[in-house]
Order: structure tokens, then C-alpha cells, then sequence
């Protein structure tokens, strides 16, 4: 088997793992929802309040701690159904498995934010931003990728320790912080300015520039960490 048709049988295993249960999205979206709720009633301290320039800070906070979620979920029964023993005994490169578990959180990523944004944007942004949709979307994939890689990789490192649940937090927010300021401060100009793709190049290029970084990190040393 290629490792083409590997990574896709593992996606596809994943994917289809967590349609049969639900658990992982449901519990996620449920989180994202309500910690929105949480943020508009604790933020509009009077009507008519705008609260377009938080926006940023609360939609990607609100992300990162779902992902957390998704996260622990996923690795956790790997390990405790012992699915990952079996497929370490197959003869996978464990690069594809990197590859696919990756894939796999970033699809379950962007769904939590298909739901999510809608609804974020029904609740803080007084303007229409529909034109500058497409600048937007090339921040919040730039942005997933860096958190579904790390994460993925963070994740198989914690997932094998009596603590994970505890550990991968600790782990992952202190590296994610950049990613978190150049996505806050590129998500509040879009919806609190309208900014074009010229204002963003410098905090896209930085997002791509971290994604470039751990990507190649997480790349060279999962084999390691997944035999661990």
C-alpha cells in the first residue's frame, strides 16, 4: 500500500470513528458556543455596545481551548482502546500517521469554526464583512495549520504520561501564543477595518513562516515521539 493510500485510510478511519460517536464535535461545539454566549453577555456592558475590537482575542481564545478539547479526546482513545499499538505494528511510516492525525484535527478544526463563525459574527461584528471574507479565511487557515501540527504533535507526546490531560495545556498555550497574537491582531482588522490583504501580509507571512517552522519540527521528530 502507497503511503497515499495509508494517510487516506487513516483519515478515513478517523473521520468515520468520530461520525459514528459525535462526542469530540459535539462536546466541541457545544464549548465554542457557549463560551460565546459567556463572552457577549460578560463584554456588553450597556446596548449598543461595540465590541468589534475584541473580536480577535475572543473568537481564537475560544478556538484554541475547543482544539484542547479535540485534542485529548482523539489521543486519548488511541491510547486507551490500544488502536495505536495496532497500527505502530503496521508497516505505516509514522511520518503518514503524523500526517494524517494532523489532517484529521484540522478537518474537525474548520468544521467547530463553520459553525462558529456565523454565530460569533451574529453576536460582536456591527459591520458587514463579507468583502473581506476571503483575507479572513487565509488568516484562519494559516492559523489552523500551525495549531493542528503543534498540536498533533504535543498531543502524541502527552498522551503516554498519567497527567495528559493536565500536560498538553501546559505544553501547547505557551507555543501557541504567537500564533494567537498575529491571528488576533489580523482578525480584529478585518472586522473592525475592513483591511485588505496588503495590511495582512506582514502577520500572514508570520503564520506561515511559524507553520513552515514547527511543521518541519514536528516532521523530524514524531518518529521518535509516537515510539515513546
Amino acid at each position: 500500500m502507497s503511503g497515499w493510500a495509508q494517510f487516506k485510510a487513516i483519515v478515513r478511519k478517523d473521520l468515520i470513528r468520530e461520525l459514528r460517536t459525535r462526542d469530540m464535535l459535539v462536546s466541541m461545539i457545544l464549548f465554542v458556543l457557549l463560551a460565546m454566549i459567556i463572552f457577549h453577555y460578560a463584554f456588553t456592558v450597556k446596548e449598543g455596545a461595540d465590541l468589534t475590537y475584541f473580536t480577535g482575542g475572543m473568537l481564537w481564545v475560544t478556538f484554541i481551548f475547543a482544539m484542547l478539547l479535540g485534542l485529548n479526546r482523539s489521543f486519548a482513545q488511541e491510547k486507551d482502546e490500544h488502536c495505536l499499538d495496532g497500527l505502530l505494528l503496521c508497516p505505516v511510516d509514522r511520518v503518514t500517521i503524523f500526517l494524517a492525525k494532523t489532517a484529521g484535527n484540522l478537518v474537525f478544526l474548520l468544521i467547530i469554526q463553520a459553525v462558529a463563525v456565523p454565530v460569533f459574527a451574529l453576536f460582536f461584528i456591527e459591520r458587514n464583512f463579507l468583502g473581506d471574507l476571503l483575507p479572513f479565511l487565509v488568516v484562519l487557515l494559516l492559523a489552523d495549520l500551525g495549531i493542528c501540527s503543534l498540536g498533533t504533535l504535543l498531543a502524541t507526546i502527552s498522551m503516554n504520561t498519567r497527567s495528559r490531560d493536565l500536560l498538553l495545556p501546559i505544553l501547547l498555550l505557551p507555543l501557541l501564543v504567537p500564533v494567537l497574537i498575529a491571528a488576533t491582531g489580523a482578525t480584529t482588522l478585518i472586522f473592525a477595518e475592513g483591511a485588505g490583504f496588503g495590511s495582512l501580509v506582514a502577520r500572514m507571512l508570520f503564520l506561515l513562516g511559524f507553520d513552515a517552522v514547527f511543521f518541519v519540527a514536528a516532521w523530524g521528530t514524531y518518529d521518535f515521539a509516537i515510539g515513546e
